[in-house]
């Protein structure tokens, strides 16, 4: 495996991540559970903030673009639960 494709794992993964602990976040505030959400919002930032810094490392050291992956949609929320309000 070369280093290239490393850090296009490591891209993909954290921007999964993101994702995950952003459909986490919707999901705890539509249940009503404010701390869980807050919490969620917490690591999809920080999740965040870690994938801008490896760019930032991969350009800087190997003067080159991470190119990522296609990356799936996280389906946590079923789409039944687009059709109901609390």
């Amino acid at each position: 495996m070369t280093v290239e494709e490393i850090f296009n794992k490591l891209a993909s993964h954290m921007c999964e991540g993101v994702a995950m602990h952003d459909e986490m976040a919707k999901a705890y505030d539509f249940l009503g559970l404010w701390g869980l959400a807050k919490c969620h919002t917490y690591h999809m930032v920080e999740e965040k903030c870690g994938y801008r810094c490896l760019n930032h490392y991969y350009a800087t050291h190997y003067f080159k673009l991470i190119q990522l992956a296609d990356i799936p949609k996280s389906k946590l929320i079923p789409d039944t639960w687009y059709k109901y309000s609390t």
